[in-house]
């Protein structure tokens, strides 16, 4: 471990195992790492409120930064110091919603603590991600828009319906977002140019480190690119074959403990 510095994981599918939980396993070789003086990045698709548990319980600090909303959101884990946040457009909210509601799908805004949409019958994945994000949900009326920054949004539903929209989504908004589907059923919705290798980019200048220092831990679309980022790339045994095709090495799965496994063979 002595090049790597820095060791950035996904939560949901790689960290954490199917009844979403950081495993005990997990959770010490993290602390071993931050012992050592290597900086531990959660790196997820999740809002900072829907992590700051697992912060706590891994022992993170303000010493620490967190990677959250794909990569929208730099900070440390005392929440107290902002280094990247994205900042969307109320009004591309609405007119998105509009065309995804021709879909059939749903449509909600992320901001740094709430959650907005203009589902008035609210998609059972937007709950689903309220839940997880710990964001309360506001309906908006029709015409009504968010009035704080929002840094991401997500359009959830049925994935062929999602394939759809997707098909003509540029067609109609043009160039203007970074677009990651993170699940069949759910695609990122960003400030362009956002994702989770532009974010962990942002933190090794900062800490005067580079991706030769980084390892990077996933397994969905939205981790393609810090794998390619890292140094070591490794993708857990459940990741989609894609990813396991970037990555450098395959570890076990999430519900094996597949972080901890490699770290433990990779420092052995």
């Amino acid at each position: 471990m002595t090049t790597i510095q820095m060791v950035a994981t996904d939560l949901d599918g790689t960290l954490l195992n199917s009844h979403l939980q950081i495993s005990e396993k997990n959770k010490l070789a993290l602390q071993r790492l931050k012992r050592s003086g290597v900086h531990v990045v959660l790196c997820t698709g999740r809002p900072f409120n829907g992590m700051v548990h697992l912060i706590d319980e891994i022992g993170l600090d303000g010493s620490d930064y967190t990677v959250s909303y794909n990569g929208s959101l730099v900070q440390t884990c005392d929440g107290k110091t902002i280094l990247h946040s994205a900042s969307l457009s109320p009004m591309d909210f609405y007119h998105i919603s509009k065309f995804f509601a021709k879909y059939g799908l749903g449509v909600h805004a992320m901001s740094m603590d709430k959650m907005y949409t203009y589902n008035s019958s609210i998609h059972p994945l937007t709950i689903r991600e309220s839940y997880l994000g710990s964001l309360p949900i506001t309906v908006l009326a029709d015409k009504h828009y968010v009035s704080e920054p929002i840094i991401k949004l997500m359009a959830v539903g049925e994935p062929k319906q999602l394939d759809k929209a997707i098909a003509v989504f540029a067609q109609v908004f043009g160039n203007l977002f970074s677009l990651n589907k993170s699940e069949a059923f759910y695609l990122e919705i960003m400030q362009k140019g956002d994702n989770k290798a532009k974010a962990l980019k942002i933190l090794l200048d900062k800490l005067q480190l580079s991706s030769d220092n980084l390892m990077a831990f996933g397994n969905n679309n939205n981790d393609l690119e810090m794998i390619r980022l890292a140094k070591v790339g490794v993708a857990v045994d459940n990741a989609i074959t894609s990813l396991k095709q970037e990555s450098d090495y395959i570890t076990e799965s999430n519900d094996k403990d597949g972080v901890a496994v490699f770290l433990d063979n990779y420092c052995a």
